[in-house]
């Protein structure tokens, strides 16, 4: 015999709940799931979806900081090489080890670990097969080739620095491989721009909140919204009202109306609370309302 009425709550909703009782229940630092994330991801966040190879560049607004993406080419299996930008939830599982792990070393040369299935791991991202190798291998060299201009422009003043993320890497998996493939000497070394703006200025994240978001978040939105979230309660000292505008103008410029957008983020802000559980926000017909908070982590 079968139930009348479907449950009320489903199983990943109830898997997500049990992660936030996990995540208000113990400190990051506690059990050592404490991350980072480069400050300029708070400010201002990578494409959602494949901006395409015909753009030139891609730009994103926050304010007067304005990002310019340039992607770079990436060889395809032909020999040919097209211009790929770094979009979605992989590259930000990838900016935030690599933040990690140079705070956690303190140097600019990053190692991705004994074998494929550890590195995979350590990022967030489940292994399921070539696949999943091709599209890492992918957004690797789409963030190692890219390069941003990062740009404050007031009409009084113009200020800039364009950089890389990556000076050199080297990478050895193949797609054929299984879990077990080993990726010594696999490394990656930071720019020293790159490298000296994380070490100058990270946000510390809750990387157990991160893992939520990735299963349960849909995207990367979520991941972003954190993200801010962390960075903006550091130093809220009163209650602000941010608009959708503005929200629109620096995570939604992929929506084609501000509505499509603001329907997105309603539909992410209850993931993202229920893992950032101390982050008072109220959604308002006119924007978010913050108030002040204790970020996800406290200061190092």
């Amino acid at each position: 015999m079968t139930d009348k009425y479907p449950p009320l709550i489903s199983g990943q909703q109830l898997e997500l709940l049990a992660k936030a009782v996990e995540i208000e229940q113990a400190d990051a630092k506690a059990v050592g799931m404490v991350g980072y994330q480069a400050r300029l991801w708070a400010q201002l966040s990578l494409p959602y979806r494949n901006p395409g190879k015909d753009l030139l560049y891609w730009e994103r607004r926050n304010g007067d900081l304005s990002l310019t993406l340039r992607p770079g080419l990436v060889r395809a299996a032909d020999g040919s090489q097209e211009p790929i930008y770094p979009f979605g939830v992989v590259p930000r599982l990838l900016l935030i080890w690599m933040a990690t792990e140079a705070v956690r070393l303190g140097e600019p040369e990053l190692s991705l670990g004994p074998n494929l299935a550890s590195f995979l791991k350590g990022i967030g991202l489940p292994h399921r097969g070539g696949a999943t190798v091709n599209r890492l291998r992918s957004q690797v060299q789409s963030l190692a080739k890219c390069s941003l201009i990062v740009e404050d422009v007031r009409p009084t003043s113009l200020v800039g620095e364009s950089f890389q993320f990556v000076d050199s890497w080297q990478l050895w998996w193949t797609p054929r491989d299984g879990d077990d493939e080993v990726l010594w000497p696999s490394t990656i070394t930071l720019s020293e721009k790159y490298f000296r703006s994380i070490q100058e200025s990270s946000v510390p994240i809750d990387l157990r909140a991160l893992a939520a978001l990735r299963t349960h978040g849909g995207g990367g939105l979520p991941i972003d919204m954190y993200t801010w979230l962390a960075h903006r309660m550091s130093y809220l000292r009163c209650s602000t009202l941010v608009p959708w505008a503005g929200l629109a103008a620096q995570f939604g410029s992929q929506y084609k109306v501000e509505r499509q957008f603001k329907a997105e983020l309603l539909k992410a802000m209850p993931k993202v609370l229920a893992v950032y559980p101390q982050a008072k926000v109220k959604p308002t017909a006119h924007g978010l309302l913050l108030s002040p908070s204790p970020t996800p982590v406290g200061r190092r």
